[in-house]
């Protein structure tokens, strides 16, 4: 012992730091499987926090595919596997030709940073930056894979997830009132700056700057009422996602004032 020690001792300090890994090993190991555990989060914040993926992906008996697929028996599935969803290439790619499968750990990694986990998926949403929130994501969607074992990171036959039953979840937030408009409102600055910061961070992907150009049709805000904006904004219209579960009422209303503002000039 006293040899490997005056060895150890003798040799580079790269290699004394080499020793101290393979010590820390077999923790390390645990605990970044403790990381991905979807057990370890709260599934009630979870829905809170899924509210900004649910302009997206749908969740629950009947979920539909919407501008993404439905999450429905998501955790054992192969990446880019639902049909009739609408897939980036390098996501198609990444189940046909990686055999990525969705579990605690590959999600955990793929929440945290989708363009850095798939490079060129067109998933916009720029990913959730705390531990804390993405085990209270995965909280609330594995329960909806209920043909999955938690914690197993193995896949499950379509075939019997298709076959499994989701299970009946009740809801935790509460219905919102009707927005009252009032001139003093529309008029804010504090509201348009507000509203104006919005759009700046989540409609111009689509809308572009100041609503023209970009992907979606051009806006004609001399022509829309506070009324029509809110459902729009709130309820979404054709291609155009349903934003109530990502804005709060206060950041919708803002959006309305901003676009209806003299400072949005499409």
């Amino acid at each position: 012992m006293t040899h490997l020690l005056a060895t150890a001792t003798s040799t580079a300090p790269l290699n004394i730091a080499a020793m101290k890994i393979l010590l820390l090993a077999p923790a390390l190991l645990c605990l970044s499987f403790e990381l991905f555990a979807a057990s370890a989060g709260n599934p009630i914040k979870g829905e809170e926090i899924f509210q900004q993926c649910a302009a997206c992906h749908q969740v629950g008996a009947d979920a539909p595919n919407t501008v993404g697929p439905n999450l429905n028996h998501l955790f054992g599935r192969t990446a880019g596997s639902v049909e009739d969803a609408n897939y980036s290439d390098a996501m198609r790619a990444k189940g046909a030709d990686e055999s990525l499968i969705w579990n605690e750990k590959t999600l955990f990694q793929f929440i945290a940073g989708p363009q850095r986990y798939v490079p060129d998926t067109i998933m916009g949403f720029e990913g959730l930056r705390t531990e804390k929130k993405i085990k209270n994501v995965l909280a609330y969607l594995i329960q909806f894979s209920p043909a999955y074992e938690a914690d197993s990171l193995a896949a499950v036959d379509p075939e019997v997830a298709a076959g499994t039953a989701l299970p009946v979840i009740s809801s935790t937030l509460e219905e919102e009132p009707v927005p009252e408009f009032t001139d003093e409102f529309l008029a804010s600055s504090t509201a348009i700056e507000n509203g104006g910061e919005l759009w700046a961070t989540q409609c111009r992907h689509c809308h572009g700057n100041s609503a023209y150009p970009g992907k979606a049709p051009k806006l004609r805000p001399s022509a829309y009422t506070p009324d029509f904006v809110f459902d729009r904004v709130t309820n979404g219209f054709r291609k155009m996602p349903a934003w109530k579960s990502v804005f709060t009422l206060e950041q919708r209303k803002e959006l309305v004032a901003n676009i209806l503002s003299s400072e949005f000039a499409p």
